[in-house]
């Protein structure tokens, strides 16, 4: 489960007038209850990121000047590294309690001044400029010209000014944009409220159902589920385990919360549990929210497959429990995944094989790496020479191949067919039936240096496929299954799919070493993550 990370934490410092060293509770401020952003300026207030007055009022209405919200972005993106050298603005003395802000924030391309020579300190800040200064900050995208999206969503777009155009259209993409009381007035040019950027804020770091879903600007026909509702992870079992407050509880494909958030952390439902965490325990709860395995675990057991989950010790040992709770393999010190058709893999010395569930190997470790068993085959990469490059092929449950060793890689079986790569000499994706027929030509490739899934196993009748920087769906014959094409997605469970919008992909550094160089990654930075409803060939 990808953990409770927001993409930045922005804080509204208690600095000027934006607020004072005295903290408030998120119940006390006594001008925000009737204020349409109450919910969100509460629970940034009980994180301790926005504070009050020592009146004990929060003041949503008052504005936040150029200055203030230079702090804020700074404080939100103090990992940014500077870019270009600040000028000497005529209107910020060396003695003005922001000048060094100014400068840094300038010096990281968040803020320019003015072409007069000033930089207007104390000037109330207009929504377009905090809007575009963010929207650049979280690296949003749109796949579509500033003009159409600007046209197709406010009624006042011809207001905002050319330098920003482009960053509010991905901005808009990128679910940031907060207009109240009416979604497609953008006001552009109006000074921006302490109200307003605690929205902002809570759209920018993703605090779910926080900020009343009318007064999100943007497209409201691409999610099923939109961002706000908070998912994070893959449906399973009609359900999908959300994050609301800090604590993590389900919701179903409608969005209706079914157990309410109170878990530390959530995942997956798999026969009919799934595995939960308060404070430093783990159990398993059913679809109810009951406890079905007492909290016991300090680390996190695999789901359940095949009536069994996997558990892990401290010191790196595994065994399996029953759905009782009881061990029924000892722990042991090799590492072994979930089961999937009777076999689970083992790894011993670096080689892997395959264990039944009486823990005994069935088949020795000797390949160097291995998928789950799926469709009745397994993946395996094995190496045939010390020499030579390794290849994948799929071996059946006596551990015999069935299909040689050929592939660059390859993923499960899934309703008869699996994606490989390495049947064209560009190395891309493909799919393969069960005989190693070609059934969907190879054709799908990522961007260098990205590190997910290319082409995933069909569920449903559909799969996740990428074409550079692109995600799509295909059905088995390899069309299109949806025109809509997406920054990036997971693959289809329950006929939902969890995809981004208004993301960038970006190059980054992962490490350098003397022999080697650098090395870098393609990491996808910034957009909204929300559910769509796939069709189903089968029900179509």
């Amino acid at each position: 489960m990808p953990a409770f990370k927001p993409l930045h934490i922005l804080v509204l410092s208690a600095i000027a007038s934006i607020g004072t060293l005295t903290p408030s509770s998120a119940l006390a401020f006594s001008d925000t209850q009737s204020h349409w952003a109450t919910t969100c300026i509460d629970q940034l207030a009980t994180q301790k990121r926005v504070s009050g007055y020592p009146d004990g009022t929060f003041r949503p209405q008052a504005t936040v000047t150029r200055t203030e919200f230079a702090v804020l972005m700074l404080n939100s993106f103090g990992n940014v590294e500077p870019t270009r050298r600040a000028p000497v603005f005529r209107d910020v003395p060396s003695n003005f309690w922001g000048y060094q802000a100014i400068r840094n924030a300038y010096a990281r391309e968040f803020f320019s001044g003015y072409p007069d020579g000033t930089f207007r300190p104390a000037e109330a800040i207009p929504r377009v400029q905090a809007i575009a200064i963010l929207a650049n900050a979280t690296r949003m995208s749109s796949g579509e010209t500033p003009e159409t999206v600007l046209q197709q969503y406010f009624d006042d777009a011809q207001q905002v000014p050319a330098y920003a155009r482009k960053a509010i259209a991905a901005g808009t993409v990128g679910r940031l944009v907060v207009n109240h009381p009416n979604v497609r007035q953008l006001r552009p040019n109006q000074a921006m409220t302490r109200g307003e950027v605690a929205a902002l804020m809570c759209q920018s770091i993703g605090l779910p159902r926080t900020v009343p879903l009318g007064y999100i600007a943007g497209d409201r026909t691409v999610f099923t589920l939109p961002p706000e509702l908070g998912g994070y992870d893959r449906f399973s079992e009609g359900l999908v385990a959300f994050a609301s407050n800090s604590k993590a509880g389900y919701m179903n494909s409608q969005g209706a919360i079914v157990i309410a958030p109170q878990f530390d952390e959530a995942w997956r439902f798999s026969e009919g549990l799934a595995a939960v965490r308060k404070g430093t325990q783990w159990g398993f709860i059913d679809r109810t929210g009951a406890f079905v395995i007492p909290l016991q675990f300090t680390t996190r057991p695999d789901d359940f497959s095949d009536g069994l989950a996997a558990i892990r010790t401290e010191n790196g040992l595994t065994g399996f429990i029953d759905k009782t709770g009881a061990v029924v393999i000892q722990p042991q010190p090799n590492y072994v995944t979930s089961f999937s058709e009777g076999l689970a893999a083992i790894s011993v010395n670096g080689q892997s094989g395959f264990i039944d569930k009486t823990g005994k190997i069935v088949i020795q470790p000797q390949f160097e790496q291995v998928r789950a068993f799926s469709d009745g085959l397994a993946a395996v990469k094995v190496r045939p020479s010390p020499t030579a490059s390794a290849l994948w092929g799929y071996i059946d449950r006596t551990g015999a191949f069935v299909l040689a060793p050929k592939f660059y890689d390859a993923e499960p079986f899934s309703e008869g067919l699996a994606a490989v790569r390495g049947l064209d000499n560009e190395g891309r994706w493909g799919y393969i039936n069960r005989t190693g027929g070609v059934a969907i030509q190879p054709q799908f490739f990522a961007q260098p240096e990205y590190q997910g899934q290319v082409a995933t196993p069909f569920s449903g009748g559909i799969a996740m496929v990428r074409r550079g920087e692109q995600a799509g769906f295909i059905d088995r014959t390899g069309k299109s299954a949806i025109a809509t094409q997406f920054v990036e997605a997971d693959r289809v469970s329950n006929g939902m799919v969890r995809v981004n919008v208004g993301g960038t992909w970006t190059r980054v550094q992962t490490g350098c070493t003397n022999s080697d160089g650098c090395s870098y990654s393609s990491q996808l930075q910034g957009g909204k993550w929300g559910y769509i409803q796939v069709a189903l060939p089968e029900s179509r």
